[in-house]
């Protein structure tokens, strides 16, 4: 009990980081947890894994970090493609990388699904999700014109292009505090718990073109947990 109060007010984060887009692309990165508690007494503690640690896997029943394939839809669409994406969850930071579509018409979607894992001794309370700014920027979601292409075009397409993250079976596109959720504990992990992410990338059907090619960059995406309700 002495260790669990010690921990209560350390905060793991979990971010969806947002990169880039050819052509409609994509890549996305998420980005966890501090584990190191600093006391101003010069005297520094070193959170062991153990206690409180919440991953990202590609199993529900442990932690793997095996790559994530995408599921594409419509199948078979040419010049449709993305890639596989990457889970790291070394030096105490969870990050699933790579996350990279290219989009070739409306209609066409991406969506990458993986787990949160709790694999520390205390209990997980999901606090929040929240949707940053590109970095630099005052919007979640930036649209560039490639060489040749019309921006004021673009700026019309990119309403067409959305991302959605869902934490179990309930859908996130913007900034949601744990008293906003449908649930307020629906998303809490209890030790060895799991929970499915999805990350859904896609050009909806009855998007307006460009008339070429456009990249687009999403912010980060943070998932913030901690010991403490």
């Amino acid at each position: 009990m002495q260790m669990e109060n010690q921990k209560d007010k350390k905060a793991r984060i979990m971010a969806i980081v947002g990169l880039l887009l050819g052509v409609v692309g994509l890549s996305l990165g998420f980005a966890a947890f501090s584990n190191t508690l600093t006391i101003k007494s010069s005297a520094e503690v070193v959170v062991d894994d153990s206690v409180f640690n919440v991953d990202f896997s590609s199993s529900s029943s442990s932690v793997v970090d095996d790559d994530i394939t995408p599921t594409l839809n419509p199948t078979g669409v040419t010049g449709f493609t993305a890639s596989n994406a990457v889970i790291d969850n070394d030096n105490g930071d969870a990050v699933i990388k790579n996350l990279h579509a290219v989009f070739t018409a409306p209609g066409q979607e991406v969506t990458y699904s993986f787990f949160t894992k709790n694999a520390g001794e205390l209990k997980a309370y999901l606090k929040s999700i929240t949707f940053s700014n590109v970095s630099g920027e005052s919007s979640t979601k930036i649209c560039t014109a490639k060489s040749g292409t019309t921006q004021s075009l673009v700026n019309t397409a990119c309403t067409g292009i959305t991302l959605t993250v869902t934490v179990g079976s309930e859908a996130f596109t913007g900034t949601t505090l744990r008293s906003a959720f449908a649930n307020a504990t629906a998303h809490d992990l209890n030790k060895d718990a799991s929970e499915t992410v999805e990350v859904r990338i896609a050009y909806e059907t009855g998007s307006a073109q460009a008339d070429g090619g456009f990249d687009v960059s999403f912010g980060d995406v943070t998932l913030l947990y901690s010991s403490a309700v």
